[in-house]
């Protein structure tokens, strides 16, 4: 009996490391069972919003964006930086391209496209050029 039972704590065990791998290796996105997920702050304003805000809007803007890129270089595997080389104005240039033409669309979608946009060219770590 010991070396059955032997061999079942070793079978458990390996059916444990199985199922520890398999629950580690899936993508973690923080959203509910449909694929939803809260939007805060201002990322919930439309892109008409965005194109129309003046200097200080356009502010709060980019902080937000800078929060949602900081969180993507975070939480992303291989990315050190999203952005890369863009500057703040080639940035700016492209959300301002999304919105005129998504005028419906939220500020929130305008930056999930320029990250997707991004993704071809971002800076996988820290030493790459």
């Amino acid at each position: 009996m010991y070396k059955y039972q032997q061999n079942l704590a070793l079978k458990l065990k390996a059916l444990t490391v199985l199922l520890l791998i398999f629950l580690l290796s899936k993508s973690l996105i923080a959203a509910d069972m449909a694929g939803r997920y809260l939007i805060s702050g201002i990322g919930k304003d439309s892109c008409i919003s965005y194109i129309d805000a003046d200097e200080e809007g356009r502010a709060y803007y980019l902080t937000w964006l800078s929060g949602y890129i900081t969180s993507h270089n975070f939480y992303v595997e291989d990315t050190y930086s999203i952005a890369n080389k863009k500057t703040v104005s080639d940035i700016e240039e492209w959300l301002r391209g999304y919105c005129f033409s998504n005028t419906h669309h939220s500020f929130e979608q305008a930056v999930k496209g320029l990250v997707r946009s991004l993704e071809y060219t971002k800076k996988k770590n820290y030493y790459d050029d």
